[in-house]
Order: structure tokens, then C-alpha cells, then sequence
């Protein structure tokens, strides 16, 4: 009786944790690939620019998209964790300490496309500066959010970063 319970409980993690990890999947191909693909010109300034001028609650849907996949990527952590901690609670523990430490770095790199969009506002104290200025730092902090996601030996809307292996 008491190996039924258990069957069923890992049943019932494991369907847990599959359809968090499904739910990634369209999470994260539109934070990643639709929404700044959709908008991101690589090397041109002004028409990315323009492109998140004009589609920006497209842009703004791509950032919560990235965040909520992060979110969901916690919950199959724990849900992993539970199924898997019967197995070897110490190699389960180091999947949740690993994958924990890389989520908030994950979410900060966030802040880059947050300030992309606040470059291209109209705010008072952004006058300073130039229209080109503006838009060249927009796509500069896009090349960063681009950057921290991606591998090494990136090669973004700047170029390549050749000190990079």
C-alpha cells in the first residue's frame, strides 16, 4: 500500500514538473525570440528606435514574458527538487542552489531593455543629449540585455566581442 502512495505522488511531481517546464516554451520564445527579434535592428540605431517607439507594449509584453518565464522557472526547480530529492537529496539540493543563483542574475539583465525604453522617452532630463546620442545608448543597452543572455563569442548589434572566448 505505502509503494502505491509513493508511485502516485512521484506521478503527480512529475506531471507537476512537466507542465511547468512546458509552460517555458511559449514563455520564452516570445520574450526572446518574437519580441526583439520582431523589433531589433542590429546596427541601426534609428530604426530600432522607431520600431520600439511604435511597438512598445510589444516590447514591454517581451520583458514580462522574460520575467514570468523566470518565475516559472523556480517553480520546475522546486517541482525537481521534490521529485528528484529521493533519488539524492544532496545532488538536488545543488540543482536548486545552482539554478537559483542564476535566476535574479537572469532577471537584472531585464533592467538593460527597461532602459532602452526610458532612453527613448521624452523625459525633460534626457535633453541633454542628442536624438542619435539617445538612440545609439538605446540600442547599446539592448546589446547588453542580448549579451548577458547569451554565450560566449556573441556577436550582437554592435559587432562581435573578440575578447570573448
Amino acid at each position: 500500500m505505502t509503494t502505491r502512495t509513493t508511485e502516485t505522488s512521484s506521478r503527480i511531481r512529475a506531471r507537476r514538473a512537466g507542465l511547468l517546464y512546458l509552460l517555458l516554451i511559449p514563455l520564452g520564445i516570445f520574450a526572446i525570440l518574437y519580441g526583439p527579434v520582431a523589433l531589433i535592428v542590429p546596427g541601426d540605431a534609428a530604426r530600432t528606435a522607431s520600431h520600439l517607439i511604435a511597438s512598445e507594449p510589444l516590447f514591454r509584453l517581451s520583458i514580462v514574458s522574460a520575467l514570468l518565464s523566470q518565475i516559472v522557472g523556480i517553480g520546475v526547480t522546486l517541482a525537481l527538487y521534490q521529485l528528484l530529492k529521493p533519488v539524492n537529496k544532496n545532488m538536488a539540493s545543488l540543482i536548486v542552489i545552482f539554478v537559483l543563483a542564476g535566476i535574479p542574475i537572469t532577471m537584472l539583465t531585464e533592467l538593460t531593455q527597461f532602459a532602452a525604453l526610458q532612453l527613448l522617452s521624452d523625459a525633460n532630463y534626457l535633453k541633454v543629449f542628442t536624438v542619435d546620442q539617445l538612440q545609439a545608448l538605446a540600442l547599446l543597452f539592448l546589446d547588453l540585455h542580448e549579451y548577458g543572455l547569451l554565450s560566449p563569442g556573441y556577436s550582437g548589434a554592435f559587432g562581435s566581442f573578440p575578447w570573448v572566448i
